[in-house]
C-alpha cells in the first residue's frame, strides 16, 4: 500500500491572471510535511511537485497518478493556483497558458477541467482519493477575464465519489487569500500546521484524518478570515482517510519552581455588552461537540435536496441519508409488536458490493441476540453498538438508537460504520433520534438544525461555538419569517363602548400561529437570543403598526396605544434601550401610543453583565425608569396570575395596565383571584392602573356579563375578533353584540 501525491502550483500567468507568488510556496510547505516521516510518511519518490505547469503536461500528469496506482493506495493531488468557473458553473483549474477568446470567452482547453479529473478518478484502481484545491472561484481575474454567471459550483457533483475527499479553501462564491507578510495562502498554512503541530488529531488517536484535518483549518479559518468558509466533500470511507501521523514532541522534565512571581493583586479586565461570542478576546476551550459539527452540516446539506413533503418516500430517502453520512452499509428502522415480536417498519437502500443474505444471517446470530431492549432503552444513554469482526478481512459496528419506548418500541439500527468511527459516541445516537424525528415532523431543514442543536443545549447543557453561531444564525434567519398581527382591546362600559388599545402579536407566515419555536428558543439560549427577538419584534410591530393605521385610521380618536411584549432581561440591555430611542426618534411610533409589556412569565434579572444584584427588583425599576425620564413611554404587566407574579412585583413596577392571563379564567377561585387584582392595584397605587383579562372568548367560564359585575372594564380576546393584520373599527353590528352579551340580554 503506497502513498502517492501529485503536488500542483500555479504562480505565473502568460495572459491576464493575476500572480500569485505564494503558490509555489505552498507546494513547498506541503511536500515539506507530506515527506516528513513523523507526519504525512509519503516516500520521497511518490511525490511529483510541478510548477508553474503547461498544458497539456498538466492534465497529463493527472492522469498518470490516478492510473498507476493499486486499490488500497491513497493517491492525493494538491492544487494552488486559480480556479476559474465558466457561464453554467463548471470547475476549471488554470495553468499557465490559460486565456480567453477574443469574445471573452475561457478557452477551456487551456485549462484543466474537473469534469476531466472526475473521469480520471472514477476509472482508478484506488478506493483512496483526496484532492485539496487552494484557489478561489470567483474575484480572480484581472482586467477583461470576467465570469458572467456568479452561481455555485457544484463541486459535489463534478469532483464526487465513493472512497474520495474533496477539500477547498472556501465556497464557490468566494475568495481564497494570500497573506501579505508570508506570500503563503491562508488556507495552506493553516493545512500545514494542524499538520506539523500535531493539533489537527482531534480524538488523540495518534492519526490525522480529512475530516479533522477540515475542522482544524476551518477553526483557524475562523479566528482570521471568518466570512471565509472551508468546505469538505467526502463519500463513503473519505472522512476517516488518514493523511498523516500526528506528530508528538519528546517529553521533557522541568526542574521544580525556584523563583516564584509575586503577582501582587490582579484584577481581571471588564467586557461590557457583546452582541457576538466571536468579538471576544479570548479562544474557548474546544468541546467534544466539535468532531460532529460536519456530521450534522451533512445531514441536513442532504435533506435540502429531499421533497420533505412527500410522505410515500420521506422516510426511505431519511434512512438513506443517515446511512450516507454515517459511512455506513444499512439503515433500518426495527419495530415490535404487543406480543413482543420485532419486524422491520422501513429501511434504507443498500450500499454497494452488500451481500444481503449474508448481512440478514449476521444481524440474526451475531448481532440481535446479543443486544436486549433493556440495554437500548436504558435512559443513561441514547443508543448502543455492538462490535463485528468479519473474519480478518474487516471489522464493522452496529449501532441501535432508541426512538419511541415500549410497549411499543422503535429503534434505528445503523449497520456496519468503521469500527474506528468517531460517531461512535452517545451524541451520534442523539443527534439521529433528533434528526429523524424533527425531518418527519418540521418539514424544513433550517428547522430541523435548529431543533438538533437545541437538542443537544438541552441534553448536555451547552454546545460548541460554531454550533452555537449556526444556531443564532438559524435564530436570526427564523426571525425573517415572523409577521406581526393586531388584537384589540375593548372598554366594555356599555355606555363607552370602544377600542381602547392593540397587542402586537408574532405571527409566522405560514401558518399564521405564534411562532412558538422562536419563544422557545429565546428561552432555553437566554439573553442574546431574547434581546434579538426583542429587538426585531418591536422594529416591525412598530412600522406595521404605523402602515396598518395609514389606510384605517384616519380620525383622531382612533389613534390608540400599541402594546408590545418584552422579556424582562431585554429591558436593562443597552442594545434594547438603543432599538427603543431609535424607534421613536425616526418617528415609527410617538412615545404616548407606545407600551411596552414586560411578562409576568418570566423572571426579573438576577444579575447584570454577570455580577449578581442584591435586589434585582430595586435595580429593574431604576432601569425602567431611565425609559420613562428618557422616552416617557409606559410599562405594563402581562401574565399576571401566572410564572413569577407577585404582589411585591406588580406594587412596585406601577404599570399603566395590567392583564390578567387567560389561565385564571379557568381556575376555580377565578372570581376571588380577579377581585384580588384590583384591590391590590387600587390599594397601592395613587393612579391605579387599568386590569385587562386576557384570552375571552365564546368558550371561557365566565362572559362577558359576569366580568362586567365582578368590575371589569377592559378585556382582549377572539369574542371581539381574532387576531388581524390591520388594525379597524368595530363594526355597528358587532358592537351590538356585544353590549347585549354585556347587559345579560
Amino acid at each position: 500500500m503506497k502513498k502517492l501525491a501529485l503536488l500542483i502550483g500555479v504562480s505565473e500567468y502568460d495572459y491576464e491572471l493575476n500572480p500569485l507568488p505564494g503558490s509555489l510556496k505552498d507546494v513547498d510547505a506541503m511536500q515539506r510535511v507530506l515527506q516528513h516521516p513523523d507526519m504525512g510518511d509519503f516516500s520521497t519518490n511518490n511525490i511529483k511537485v510541478l510548477k508553474n505547469p503547461q498544458i497539456p503536461n498538466m492534465g497529463m500528469e493527472i492522469e498518470k497518478i490516478f492510473s498507476n496506482c493499486q486499490k488500497y493506495d491513497l493517491v492525493l493531488l494538491y492544487f494552488s493556483g486559480h480556479g476559474i468557473k465558466d457561464d453554467n458553473g463548471n470547475l476549471y483549474l488554470a495553468s499557465s497558458q490559460t486565456c480567453k477568446h477574443p469574445s471573452g470567452q475561457l478557452i477551456t482547453s487551456s485549462t484543466v477541467a474537473a469534469s476531466f479529473i472526475h473521469q480520471i478518478m472514477e476509472k482508478s484502481p484506488s478506493r483512496r482519493q483526496v484532492i485539496i484545491l487552494d484557489c478561489c472561484f470567483s474575484g480572480a481575474f484581472a482586467r477583461g477575464m470576467r465570469v458572467k454567471n456568479d452561481g455555485r459550483v457544484d463541486i459535489k457533483n463534478q469532483l464526487g465519489g465513493e472512497g474520495r475527499a474533496v477539500l477547498t479553501s472556501s465556497t464557490s462564491t468566494q475568495y481564497s487569500f494570500e497573506e501579505q507578510a508570508s506570500n503563503h495562502s491562508i488556507y495552506t498554512r493553516f493545512l500545514v500546521e494542524g499538520i506539523e503541530n500535531g493539533k489537527a488529531d482531534m480524538d488523540g488517536d495518534g492519526l490525522i484524518s480529512i475530516n479533522e484535518l477540515h475542522e482544524y483549518t476551518r477553526r483557524r479559518m475562523q479566528e482570521v478570515a471568518p466570512k471565509t468558509k472551508p468546505e469538505i466533500y467526502a463519500f463513503k470511507e473519505g472522512y476517516r482517510i488518514h493523511l498523516s501521523k500526528a506528530r508528538f514532541l519528546k517529553s521533557r522534565s522541568f526542574p521544580p519552581v525556584t523563583n516564584k512571581i509575586n503577582f501582587g493583586l490582579l484584577k481581571l479586565g471588564e467586557v461590557g455588552e457583546k452582541s457576538e461570542i466571536s468579538q471576544t478576546q479570548v479562544d474557548y476551550l474546544h468541546s467534544f461537540l466539535e468532531p460532529f459539527e460536519s456530521f450534522v452540516e451533512s445531514l441536513i446539506s442532504q435533506l435540502s435536496y429531499v421533497n420533505l413533503h412527500d410522505s410515500f418516500e420521506l422516510e426511505t430517502q431519511i434512512l438513506d441519508i443517515i446511512r450516507e453520512s454515517s459511512e455506513a452499509d444499512f439503515t433500518f428502522i426495527l419495530t415490535n409488536d404487543n406480543l413482543d415480536n420485532c419486524f422491520v417498519k422501513s429501511q434504507s437502500n443498500l450500499s454497494s458490493n452488500i451481500d444481503k443474505h449474508a448481512y440478514r444471517n449476521t444481524l440474526n446470530t451475531k448481532i440481535f441476540p446479543l443486544i436486549s431492549l433493556e440495554s437500548v432503552f436504558n435512559p443513561s444513554h441514547h443508543g448502543t453498538y455492538k462490535i463485528h469482526e468479519y473474519g480478518k478481512v474487516s471489522t464493522h459496528a452496529f449501532v441501535m438508537i432508541p426512538l419511541k419506548m415500549p410497549p411499543k418500541a422503535q429503534i434505528m439500527v445503523v449497520c456496519g460504520l468503521p469500527h474506528n468511527s468517531f460517531l461512535l459516541k452517545n451524541t451520534y445516537g442523539r443527534i439521529l433520534s433528533s434528526f429523524y424525528h424533527n425531518s418527519h415532523k418540521l418539514l424544513q431543514p433550517a428547522l430541523v438544525e435548529a431543533a438538533i442543536i437545541d437538542d443537544l443545549k438541552k441534553d448536555f447543557g451547552f454546545v460548541s461555538e460554531y454550533l452555537y453561531e449556526r444556531r443564532f444564525q438559524l435564530f436570526c434567519e427564523r426571525l425573517q419569517t415572523m409577521v406581526v398581527y393586531f388584537e384589540p382591546v375593548i372598554c366594555i362600559d356599555a355606555n363607552e363602548f370602544f377600542i381602547s388599545g392593540w397587542e402586537a402579536l408574532a405571527r409566522d407566515t405560514k401558518t399564521l400561529t405564534a411562532p412558538v419555536d422562536l419563544f422557545q428558543a429565546a428561552e432555553l439560549w437566554g439573553s442574546r437570543f431574547k434581546v434579538e427577538l426583542d429587538q426585531y419584534f418591536l422594529r416591525v410591530a412598530a412600522k406595521s403598526y404605523k402602515e396598518a393605521r395609514k389606510s384605517k385610521q384616519r380620525r383622531l380618536s382612533d389613534v390608540v396605544p400599541l402594546s408590545v411584549n418584552v422579556y424582562p432581561e431585554s429591558l436593562i440591555k443597552t442594545a434594547y434601550f438603543e432599538t427603543v430611542r431609535e424607534v421613536l426618534e425616526e418617528d415609527i411610533i410617538s412615545p404616548r401610543n407606545l407600551i411596552l409589556e414586560i411578562s409576568e412569565k418570566s423572571e426579573l434579572p438576577q444579575s447584570d453583565n454577570g455580577i449578581e444584584l442584591e435586589n434585582p427588583l430595586t435595580f429593574f425599576k431604576t432601569k425602567l425608569l431611565e425609559y420613562v425620564h428618557q422616552f416617557n413611554i409606559r410599562f405594563a404587566i402581562d401574565d399576571f396570575g401566572v410564572g413569577y407574579s407577585s404582589v411585591s412585583r406588580l406594587a412596585g413596577l406601577n404599570p399603566c395596565h395590567v392583564k390578567i392571563d387567560r389561565e385564571i379564567l379557568y381556575h376555580q377561585s377565578n372570581e376571588l383571584i380577579i377581585d384580588f387584582v384590583h384591590q391590590i392595584v387600587k390599594d397601592n397605587n395613587l393612579y391605579p392602573p387599568n386590569v385587562i383579562v386576557e384570552g375571552v372568548d365564546e368558550t371561557t367560564p365566565i362572559d362577558l356579563h359576569k366580568l362586567k359585575k365582578l368590575g371589569v372594564t377592559y378585556v382582549q380576546g377572539h369574542i371581539v375578533g381574532k387576531p388581524q393584520p390591520e388594525v379597524y373599527r368595530l363594526s355597528q353590528e358587532k358592537t351590538e353584540e356585544l353590549k347585549k352579551i354585556i347587559l345579560g340580554q
